[in-house]
């Protein structure tokens, strides 16, 4: 079961998700790395402001190198899958919150017909329960040996992956729930027009983050969509506590 959230955890937030993983306070050295890149990121912005257009090239990279730019905020995603006429969403709610130095986390997951998955951690350990089950896992593990990707790493893997199989093209400037986005298209190349797959990104204008992803394939396509990304949040701290049902038990692993 463990394997199966993880995987919903950093799949669900390509955009999803999306989005920190659940590690210790940075070191000097990585918090200087962080400014430096927002520093790089905002130069890019500038230069793109002074010219009016933004290339490929250039949106490819700082979708590529966004990285972990945001702090307490939450964010709330959305993945579409079609199969024919069969439809299948599912629904992500994460909140993510710096107090003293320590980073707290929680997700949440909701499938139609399908038991809500909750996950919260911070530093120390991450605490997993499905609604519905007789058992929650609590495990150091999932915070601290587990190198979980953070949403850099995921959009730069795909991107990179897109980009060696398809063209890449940029449509232009679109809205994306209230926010502005620069979207872009991969078509495939002619050594992979067999697989007829199709991709739409919409990258966000001040963030670089992923806010919508279509990828079509005949009857099969995938939406993801951001549906919500607020900032600054002061969430109640009692809310990376899981409330576990009356009997529920905890189990170490």
């Amino acid at each position: 079961m463990i394997g199966i959230l993880l995987l919903m955890m950093v799949g669900c937030t390509t955009q999803n998700e999306s989005e920190k993983p659940v590690t210790k306070s940075k070191p000097d050295v990585e918090v200087v790395k962080s400014i430096e890149q927002t520093a790089t990121l905002e130069n890019r912005k500038v230069e793109m402001e002074g010219t009016g257009s933004i290339t490929k090239e250039i949106l490819l990279q700082n979708a590529s190198e966004v990285g972990q730019l945001l702090e307490n905020y939450y964010i709330e995603s959305r993945v579409t899958m079609y199969a024919g006429d069969e439809t299948d969403e599912t629904v992500s709610r994460e909140w993510f919150y710096w107090r003293n130095g320590e980073q707290h986390l929680r997700k949440e997951i909701e499938r139609e017909d399908a038991p809500t998955h909750y996950i919260v951690g911070n530093d120390r350990d991450s605490i997993i329960y499905t609604e519905g089950d007789e058992m929650a896992i609590r495990s150091e593990t999932l915070v601290q040996s587990i190198d979980l990707p953070s949403q850099a790493d995921v959009v730069q893997q795909r991107i990179a992956s897109y980009k060696e199989s398809h063209n890449v093209s940029v449509v232009g400037k679109d809205e994306v729930n209230g926010r502005n986005a620069h979207h872009m298209r991969f078509t495939p190349k002619k050594e992979a027009i067999e697989s007829g797959t199709t991709i739409d990104l919409w990258i966000d204008s001040e963030h670089w983050l992923v806010l919508k992803e279509v990828l079509n394939q005949g009857e099969r396509s995938m939406e993801y969509e951001v549906l919500a990304l607020v900032e600054g949040i002061e969430p109640p701290m009692d809310l990376f506590q899981m409330d576990l049902p009356e009997g529920v038990e905890v189990i170490d692993q």
